[in-house]
């Protein structure tokens, strides 16, 4: 999978409708290319997820979609999501560090979760602040079985609030200077982010337009209180992560206001939140650094689809540039998926070996049986011709009797060439399926009884693997004096697995009779 694609298509699945862009990179610019809309048909008849793969369907299909390569996003109260503080380190000694970390934080086995993890700031000397996420297997699964029956292929699982915080820097839309407050209103959840700097905090919670609009009024006066609530618990937060004696008291505000989603364009929640929270408000613009294809939008519906997009740009932002945090819980399943492609490579690679191996031995052993036959076939018309020349008889026999012993020599080669078949059969009897061997080499003695050498080299999932392998060596009446030589652990991929390289080293011999 490349770094960056040229294009890529941020598929924001929502409770009512299905929205998506299409973004394009062209040297230094990113172009939005494609967007639309589909609202999800409101039939209590019809099961959820068919109603969303049916919308999804309908709207590739009017847009004229090629590209089968989606981002999409988890919601924020669907994910376990933490922040962290770690030293700064080399790379592969912070991915030992994070997982740590979220084996400590995450209230799930990790065989239940696909998780990841971003740094947020990476400019700390003494301290760098992280994010953790997980999300419940069967979640993501459900999403991804969808798109695969629509024949979509998903690249980047990410996290809605951070898609949002990811859109907004993109677009330079807020003062990092300034506390800053993301305001995402969906139908049924709301998604707060607080941004001061490169310091990041976030709050998810079922309150939203599917209350504004059964309360009115009174939706909103619930979650304004919501938000002052969620300020007063990131200022409290703030306070007592730094020393008592460093504390300066300040008014727990915020200093602006970006208002996402549906729920932005609400008649009187501009109003009402710059009374309440005593800030700036107004909605963000995630069109303002994106160069527009023609034709894809108006003036009038760049002002009506402000909020609406950020979600689906931050998606599309995550496939084809860089961004301050990026997360995927399908990072652990990929590198999985690599793996398990690699291995089946060697499989394949050393069916073919030990299919060379045979095919060679048996054309030089019809070879060598051609030749013999050729040289008896010659000795016997020189003992009929020379049948009544008795001297010469007695040497033809002596002559016979060198050669006989010259294809005793050739037999014990083939022989040997034989029991080496036998050597790699057993090695391969002995492999499991968490270890595979990337090469082989020996040396087998003509003598008769001396033993031969193997040094052999693979790769495993772990060092347990390793030994069991070794244990199950000795165990063969073949090799003899098994001795590891060496091992090491390199990470394969970006998602942190590792993967031990060893070599052994042993005598080999033919089992007695």
């Amino acid at each position: 999978m490349a770094r960056f694609r040229n294009t890529t298509i941020g598929l924001d699945i929502g409770s009512d409708s299905i929205k998506f862009v299409e973004l394009k990179r062209s040297g230094e610019n990113i172009i939005l290319t494609r967007m639309g809309q589909k609202e999800i048909p409101k039939d209590i008849k019809i099961d959820r997820a068919k109603l969303i793969e049916q919308t999804i369907n309908e709207l590739f299909l009017e847009q004229k979609i090629k590209n089968r390569i989606v981002n999409i996003s988890a919601t924020g109260q669907s994910v376990f999501l933490r922040f962290v503080k770690v030293l700064p380190t080399k790379e592969e000694r912070l991915k030992t560090t994070m997982r740590f970390e979220a084996q400590n934080q995450i209230p799930f086995s990790f065989n239940e979760v696909h998780w990841d993890w971003s740094l947020i700031d990476r400019t700390q000397k003494e301290r760098q602040k992280a994010v953790i996420v997980a999300i419940k297997k069967d979640l993501i699964e459900e999403q991804i079985n969808i798109l695969t029956r629509l024949r979509l292929s998903v690249e980047i699982i990410d996290v809605a609030p951070l898609c949002l915080y990811n859109c907004a820097f993109f677009n330079e839309d807020y003062d990092s200077n300034q506390v800053t407050g993301l305001i995402d209103i969906g139908l049924k959840a709301t998604n707060f982010v607080i941004i001061h700097k490169m310091d990041l905090w976030t709050r998810s919670f079922p309150l939203a337009g599917e209350r504004i609009k059964e309360a009115g009024g009174q939706g909103l006066e619930e979650l304004v209180l919501e938000l002052e609530r969620s300020i007063e618990y990131y200022h409290l937060q703030k306070e007592v992560a730094v020393p008592q004696q460093e504390v300066v008291t300040q008014e727990r505000k915020i200093d602006q206001v970006l208002l996402f989603g549906g729920g932005a364009v609400t008649e009187g929640l501009g109003a009402l939140l710059t009374k309440r929270l005593n800030t700036k408000v107004r909605q963000i613009d995630p069109f303002r650094k994106l160069q527009i294809s023609k034709g894809v939008l108006s003036e009038v519906q760049r002002e009506t689809s402000k909020p609406l997009y950020a979600h689906a740009i931050g998606l599309g932002l995550r496939g084809i540039t860089g961004c301050p945090i990026e997360v995927n819980f399908l990072k652990q399943f990929l590198l999985e998926k690599r793996i398990s492609l690699e291995k089946r490579l060697y499989s394949a690679l050393s069916i073919v070996l030990v299919l060379a191996i045979l095919g060679t031995l048996a054309f030089f052993i019809r070879e060598d049986y051609r030749l013999k036959k050729i040289k008896l076939k010659k000795i016997e018309e020189l003992v009929e011709l020379y049948r009544s020349y008795q001297p010469r008889i007695v040497k033809l026999k002596e002559a016979n009797e060198a050669l006989q012993a010259k294809i005793d020599t050739l037999l014990d080669i083939g022989q040997k060439k034989g029991f080496l078949l036998d050597i790699l059969n057993e090695l391969n009897l002995k492999l499991s399926k968490d270890i595979w061997i990337t090469d082989v080499s020996s040396v087998l003695t003509l003598e008769k009884n001396e033993p031969g050498k193997l040094d052999i080299s693979g790769k495993a999932l772990s060092y347990s693997a390793v030994n069991s392998f070794i244990s199950s060596l000795k165990s063969s009446e073949y090799f003899k004096e098994v001795k590891p030589i060496s091992s090491s652990v390199e990470v394969g991929g970006t998602g942190g697995e590792e993967i031990v390289k060893f070599s052994i080293s042993m005598e080999i011999e033919r089992p007695k009779e």
